[in-house]
């Protein structure tokens, strides 16, 4: 009996065929693939997470509104006209976006209490003024 995990001394599968190809003659061989190469690589998983899109706009207003509330006695709150544009341009792009709805709808309060604040001043300088 034979042993069945000699090859087979006649030839049989996996051995070459008889006669052996000679290079050049008949199609040209193919070469096995290399391991990275002709194969598309799998795309890399980010090394951190995306950042949530932010709403400068609207956290601009919100700091503009702060601050023009606290200085609104000295400076008569026109700041406050920026900071509401900033404000509303926060708005239309929390539309946009999703993000910085809330944020742009307290920098427009802010911003109005400051011009409010403001007009008050204005109004109780007038008066003092004329009597």
């Amino acid at each position: 009996m034979s042993n069945p995990y000699q090859p087979d001394p006649h030839g049989g599968y996996g051995q070459q065929p008889y006669p052996p190809q000679q290079p050049g003659y008949g199609y040209p061989q193919q070469q096995p693939p290399q391991p990275g190469y002709g194969y598309p690589q799998p795309p890399m998983p980010p090394m951190y997470p995306a950042a949530p899109p932010s709403n400068n706009a609207a956290t601009t207003s919100v700091v503009i509104g702060f601050i023009t509330v606290l200085v609104s006695c000295f400076y008569l709150g026109l700041l406050g006209l920026v900071g509401l544009g900033f404000g509303i341009a926060g708005l239309n792009r929390s539309a946009t976006t999703g993000v910085g709805r809330n944020t742009a709808i307290g920098g427009i309060v802010l911003n109005t209490l400051a011009v409010l604040i403001s007009i008050a001043i204005i109004v109780l300088a007038v008066s003092n003024y004329s009597s």
